[in-house]
């Protein structure tokens, strides 16, 4: 599966867990955001209002002073819509009904599912590939 996260989603997600990244970016998506000092942060800032305070001054002492480019996370929130889809498809929703709860075309959805079984017969396909010039037990 390819990396759906951009490097500075991986630091933040590695320096404050997922959970505060993600609030992060939900809040300041494709933002620029100036990290302060620690000892600039008050009660009532943006900051520590979003994440709490250990987390606010565990921010601000890795990047102070710095402008942190808040990633959009196309790639990422797509994969969650399909994977919402393709669950709801294989618990019996229709095409139909799934294009008009995501706002989509009834060909984006059928797109959508026909990619994920041609994803799943071509990983069944190389799983169950044989080695015609090896030994068996190589396989």
């Amino acid at each position: 599966m390819p990396n759906l996260v951009t490097k500075t989603y991986q630091d933040l997600e590695m320096l404050l867990g997922h959970e505060a990244a993600s609030k992060l970016t939900e809040v300041y998506r494709g933002q620029e955001l100036y990290i302060p000092a620690p000892d600039k942060l008050s009660a009532g800032h943006n900051l520590v209002v979003l994440l709490g305070n250990d987390q606010a001054q565990r921010l601000c002492h890795y990047w102070q002073g710095n402008i942190l480019t808040l990633p959009m996370q196309h790639k990422k929130a797509l994969a969650e819509r399909n994977a919402a889809i393709i669950e709801k498809y294989k618990t019996g929703t229709g095409k139909g009904a799934l294009a008009t709860e995501y706002n989509l075309h009834v060909r984006t959805v059928r797109k959508i599912i026909e990619n994920y079984y041609n994803q799943q017969a071509k990983q069944a396909y190389n799983r169950l590939q044989l080695c015609l010039f090896d030994m068996p037990h190589d396989c």
